[in-house]
């Protein structure tokens, strides 16, 4: 008689074991399901969690800054980890832009110029060209960058070519003449302390050498 109880005792907590255990809802669908807010003041860990195959959308959980976890939705949310502008400067000068303050916070976010394009301003026409003002020969670079002004503290805009001028064809044959222009900058900007991480400055003395072999930064 002892052994059947043994036997029974055993079948019943493999029983136990394998069934699925419900906090707040009396039908489970996992081993542990558990409806509600879960606190853990200790470790969690995850063995083997496999692949999820069923994606439920942009949701993150985030510590508060009343350190309370809370699930992150960026359609709700005023900025993403990652954000996308384009910035649009109508009728800009032939000169170009050189300082535009976009007012945003260089403690709180990294921004960078991914893009850009120009056109006519006001007709749209792509029939654009920059003229050397140093001779008809001469040809300069562009400089188009989002840069830190440390004054201010904000991120600040420049796009224009050296030394030079937009201009369009004009009037008479082989004629050009100084136009402004319609500037469109694609920029991103990375929210700091939550996917983004500013390093610092990477000085490379190349020692006249068009070719080298990079030390790895550190931290990568």
């Amino acid at each position: 008689m002892k052994k059947l109880y043994i036997i029974l005792y055993v079948l019943f907590c493999v029983q136990f074991l394998n069934a699925q255990v419900g906090i707040n809802t009396l039908t489970p669908t996992a081993d542990l399901d558990v409806v509600g807010d879960a606190l853990i003041e200790g470790s969690l860990f995850l063995e083997n969690p496999g692949t999820n195959l069923i994606i439920r959308g942009s949701k993150l959980l985030v510590l508060t800054t009343a350190n309370s976890i809370k699930q992150y939705d960026i359609n709700i949310s005023k900025y993403g980890p990652i954000n996308y502008a384009q910035f649009e400067f109508n009728d800009l000068s032939k000169d170009g832009l050189q300082d535009y303050d976009t007012r945003i916070s260089t403690a709180k976010y990294i921004v960078s110029i991914q893009g850009y394009y120009f056109l006519e301003a006001g007709t749209g026409d792509t029939n654009i060209m920059v003229h050397s003002l140093i001779d008809n020969e001469n040809i300069e670079g562009y400089q188009i960058y989002a840069y830190p002004n440390t004054t201010t503290n904000t991120w600040f805009l420049r796009a224009f070519v050296n030394d030079s001028e937009f201009m369009t064809p004009g009037p008479g044959n082989g004629q050009m003449i100084t136009t402004s222009v319609d500037m469109y900058l694609n920029v991103i900007i990375y929210r700091k302390g939550f996917i983004a991480k500013e390093q610092n400055s990477i000085l490379i003395d190349m020692s006249n050498s068009e070719t080298m072999t990079a030390t790895l930064p550190t931290g990568f």
